[in-house]
């Protein structure tokens, strides 16, 4: 497993350029690579007049005639029509300085200078109506979102809806039509040692960028990744060049099939990019489209991994399975009798050894639907039935231009949903509320709160939970007094006012 310490991984965009792009030659060289025998092989070119032909000996000689064209020449050819770079506009704000005036006693601060960055990612349509996949994080806090194709042509688009827990971003072209779509392949299938081909627009301003590597590994879902950590995590890993840029963009197969949606890359290592599997792309993008949102399984634990001395002290044969640190009250875990201690050797038929293969299990489980749990308690295995509800804190897709966050500019969770967050924090088995994202423009960021930070009362209503937490904030009924909050940050508790 390739632990969180080991790399420190960045997200692909953010990739300052023009807004209006110059036009870039898009025709390059062929590359005469290895004999590879791939459905994409042509006949070589006959000799020249006068010169021998090439010579193929031993173990290669029982190919056809030996073709010396890439076989990705005409991959590429097929994919990139379908390939778009994702041009964004985002409003960023200086924050105030304080004022030197003497003759401005009672206004302290200058206002904020707000200024506009232009970026540019890349991403793929996946539906001939214009439907266009790419990362979250292209997208986030986004005024102005277009695309643009290899032959020029550029649309205004809009969010369908995002997920920022797997890093997921849906757009619809706003101009009808029938777009070019890339064909989706199947990421279950795919083994370490195939090939990947990454097409995308590293470095903002060079489109239709193909370059060609290997599937390294698959299955990474410990990675701690600069500018957004996705919560859900089963990336594949390849060598093809990756850079800056490139998030969003495809990942595909010989065939010419999207296996990938490239997003993360080790900036200062050789040959380590991360795609996010295009079978777990496309449930998060059916779920967005069909209800504006992720819906997802929640069970209502806060699970830590089993190591092989706590198995030992349980009695139990091998240390697989996850063992269960705390029972939320009033949750699906509760009502079907699973309690603090037991071991999760199975969830729905599934086998989970790790803490984050069991979330995926959750998360993919449904909502409503009875689920089998098989657990380890007092030396014997027993078998619990569970209804799941929904996961909380679904995130709404968020248009142009619409400030980011939620209620104060808070974006909150309950502290057993992100449980490495947690353990980062040193916050595990706390009751309150994680503080996951802060607009630093609105009322909440203003007076001081910040990512990380665990709110634990408000107006001395005390907050175990998201659903306190979301009762107290009902019942402040005053839009003009200052809501208190008890906040702890970095080991010690405060109160902030916040106006709303």
């Amino acid at each position: 497993m390739l632990r969180a310490a080991v790399l420190s991984l960045v997200l692909l965009a953010g990739i300052s350029c023009q807004w209006s792009p110059a036009k870039h030659d898009t025709g390059s060289e062929r590359v005469h690579a290895a004999r590879v025998p791939t459905a994409f092989q042509t006949q070589a070119p006959a000799p020249a007049e006068g010169r021998p032909g090439p010579v193929v000996s031993g173990k290669f000689a029982a190919w056809p005639a030996a073709t010396f064209d890439s076989p990705f020449a005409a991959l590429a050819e097929k994919v990139q029509p379908a390939v778009v770079n994702v041009n964004t506009r985002k409003t960023f704000e200086h924050p105030p300085v304080r004022r030197r005036d003497n003759s401005a006693p009672f206004n302290p601060f200058d206002d904020s200078d707000a200024f506009e960055y232009p970026s540019s990612a890349s991403g793929f349509v996946f539906d001939p109506r214009g439907y266009v996949l790419t990362n979250h994080h292209v997208v986030e806090n986004a005024d102005d979102i277009r695309v643009q194709f290899m032959d020029g042509a550029e649309y205004q688009v809009e969010v369908i809806g995002v997920d920022p827990s797997t890093d997921i971003a849906v757009l619809r072209i706003l101009e009808s039509g029938d777009f070019p779509v890339a064909e989706l392949g199947n990421s279950d299938s795919i083994r370490v040692g195939e090939w990947a081909i990454a097409v995308g627009n590293p470095f903002g301003y060079l489109g239709g960028s193909v370059t060609v590597g290997i599937i390294s590994a698959l299955g990474r879902d410990d990675l701690d990744i600069m500018g957004g950590t996705p919560a859900y995590q089963n990336f594949i890993q390849t060598d093809a060049s990756i850079n800056f840029g490139n998030s969003g963009g495809p990942l595909f197969n010989i065939r010419g099939q999207v296996i990938g949606i490239n997003t993360a890359v080790n900036p200062s290592g050789q040959g380590l990019g991360f795609a996010i599997p295009m079978n777990l792309a496309m449930r998060m993008a059916r779920s967005l489209l069909e209800h504006g949102r992720v819906v997802r399984g929640y069970l209502g634990i806060l699970p830590q991994e089993l190591s092989p001395d706590l198995a030992l002290a349980k009695g139990m044969e091998g240390s697989e399975g996850i063992l269960v640190g705390q029972v939320i009250a009033d949750t699906p875990a509760e009502r079907a009798g699973i309690e603090r201690g037991d071991v999760i050797r199975s969830f729905n038929g599934i086998n989970v050894a790790r803490v984050n293969e069991f979330r995926m299990a959750v998360a993919d489980a449904g909502v409503g639907n009875p689920c089998a749990v098989r657990i380890w308690r007092g030396g014997k295995m027993l078998e619990k039935q569970v209804v799941l509800t929904e996961r909380p804190d679904a995130v709404v897709a968020e248009r142009p231009g619409r400030p980011r966050g939620e209620w104060l500019g808070l974006h909150v969770t309950d502290i057993a949903d992100e449980p490495e967050i947690a353990r980062n924090l040193g916050v595990e088995g706390e009751t309150g509320v994680l503080v996951l994202d802060v607009d630093p423009g609105r009322s909440a960021g203003r007076a001081g709160i910040e990512e990380g930070d665990v709110i634990l009362e408000m107006n001395d209503a005390q907050i175990q939970n998201k659903r306190d937490y979301d009762r107290a904030r009902g019942l402040i009924s005053d839009s003009e007094k200052p809501i208190i909050l008890l906040v702890r940050h970095q080991g010690f508790t405060r109160y902030v006012a916040v106006r709303p």
